[in-house]
């Protein structure tokens, strides 16, 4: 579907069930095939995405955007369609399990089984005006455009979203 992408789209959203590491490694050379194949490059192409973020600061604490995160993150970690990304960090063991957890219906369960080194891997934390630093050290120039996949309610945090336009406007991003 990547070298698809590449040879024929104008862009990608890659899910938001990734780490850098696998845009790296996986996603972005497999787009790069599709793209010399084409004979393009990734100048002009699109490369979008949603990054679990947990802010730690704003009326919310940062505790329910962590449960948050963790319970999609075990979702997404129990569908065997998404084992590239567990496989090459080494937690097909864990994802086996959430499998098999979901299958039992065991969903309040499952997010107990991410731990803090893959949530770290997944998500990103840090003050709403953060953020947008802390995105562009870890995906570096990987990425076009960037959302935030975290419950959203629109009015709320309407303060702590400018802070974050504003960190991605300084950055120019």
């Amino acid at each position: 579907m990547l070298r698809l992408a590449g040879s024929h789209c104008d862009g990608v959203h890659i899910h938001a069930f990734h780490t850098a590491q696998y845009l790296r490694e996986v996603a972005l050379p497999e787009l790069e095939v599709g793209l010399k194949k084409s004979g393009r490059t990734r100048e002009g192409f699109g490369v979008n995405t949603a990054v679990f973020a947990i802010p730690t600061d704003g009326p919310k604490p940062a505790a329910e955007y962590e449960q948050f995160a963790r319970h999609q993150i075990s979702f997404y970690m129990s569908t065997p369609a998404y084992r590239v990304v567990t496989d090459l960090h080494g937690w097909s063991e864990t994802a086996r399990t959430l499998s098999k957890m979901a299958v039992r219906g065991q969903w309040d369960e499952m997010s107990k089984q991410i731990t803090d080194e893959i949530l770290d891997a997944f998500a990103i934390t840090g003050s709403w005006a953060e953020l947008p630093g802390k995105i562009k050290e870890r995906y570096d120039n990987m990425l076009t455009r960037v959302g935030y996949y975290i419950p959203f309610v629109p009015g709320e945090c309407d303060e702590q979203w400018t802070a974050t336009i504003e960190g991605f406007r300084q950055l120019r991003i």
